[in-house]
């Protein structure tokens, strides 16, 4: 950036044990084709992979690629999903910011193009692509669960997700206008995995413009059904925050109300019913099934969460001690 010209655009890419040789030069091809470097920049933080030799893949492929338009840096601790990015937003200098999850790729050619017509506009303060699965790189039958969960509850055609914009927002995938961004940044309470997302979308419904559009980009990043299966349990306290911060987002969800209806169920029949859930999504060869056994058994531990929860708080009660 020369002078004090500004950018239309930041690309943004938070890293986190991802070989990068699919995106970056898909990103970098369409940037030089069409003579973009003047417009954007691209910049990548590595949010301290715990993966050396990625690490060191990555580092390799960013300096072959030496570009001016791409910087990038490793930091010497782990954020998180949600303050990684408000450190890329703060490091930005574009009008728009492009967040893309380090394990997604393009689908379109004019990805790029399509993002920055809607910034030439202004119309609209975020602008949110969508996710798909068309382009697969773990084909192993062990990664066939994720593939079809995320088809199931993330690709949706963007007049589905117009109509309700909050609830389908993904930080894969999406531009939001940088002022807009650092009034509503990440909400940095969220750590480890999940809904950080959504909460962030309900605030940003509240005061911003947002459109859906048909601009994907693949989620290559696919993991094995144990995988799923730990992530989604360690997601369990980041829902609950989501439901202290943002009830109406939480009693919107179908979940809600299986979880109402177990709230009542005892701990330990809980815990029996998680343990053969859990047994059943693992070994169930059917993926419709295996997503049935998978939203019940969260539904099983956000009970068994909120229980434990209410049980650590003190009683309302007055003390029924003896009198003197």
């Amino acid at each position: 950036m020369t002078g004090t010209s500004r950018l239309q655009m930041s690309i943004l890419i938070p890293v986190f044990n991802w070989d990068l040789s699919l995106l970056l030069p898909s990103l970098v091809s369409e940037i030089d084709q069409f003579q973009l470097g003047e417009k954007l920049e691209v910049i990548v933080i590595d949010d301290h992979s715990s993966d050396g030799s990625l690490r060191s893949c990555n580092e390799t492929l960013l300096a072959g690629l030496a570009k001016p338009y791409l910087r990038h840096s490793i930091l010497e601790r782990n954020l998180g999903r949600a303050a990684i990015r408000n450190l890329l937003a703060a490091e930005a200098s574009g009008e728009f910011l492009l967040f893309l999850d380090c394990d997604v790729l393009p689908d379109a050619p004019d990805f790029i193009r399509s993002y920055l017509s809607f910034a030439d506009s202004g119309d609209f303060d975020v602008v949110t692509g969508g996710i798909s699965y068309r382009t697969r790189v773990l084909d192993g039958h062990e990664f066939d669960y994720h593939a079809y969960l995320g088809g199931r509850k993330e690709v949706k055609p963007a007049a589905v997700r117009n109509l309700e914009p909050w609830r389908h927002i993904l930080t894969s995938n999406i531009m939001v206008r940088k002022s807009v961004f650092m009034a509503t940044p990440f909400d940095e309470r969220f750590t480890g995995y999940g809904y950080e997302d959504v909460e962030w979308g309900a605030r940003l419904a509240e005061r911003f413009k947002i459109l859906h559009v048909d601009n994907t980009a693949s989620h290559l990043g696919l993991v094995t059904k144990a995988r799923t299966c730990e992530k989604m349990r360690n997601s369990v306290s980041n829902y609950l925050l989501l439901k202290s911060l943002r009830p109406e987002a939480f009693h919107a969800s179908s979940i809600s109300k299986v979880v109402r209806l177990l709230e009542s169920v005892p701990a330990p029949l809980l815990a029996g019913m998680d343990r053969l859930l859990k047994k059943l999504f693992l070994y169930s060869g059917s993926n419709r099934l295996s997503f049935l056994f998978f939203q019940l058994d969260f539904a099983v531990l956000l009970a068994s969460a909120r229980r434990g929860r209410q049980s650590d708080l003190p009683s309302s009660k007055p003390s029924q001690g003896r009198k003197p």
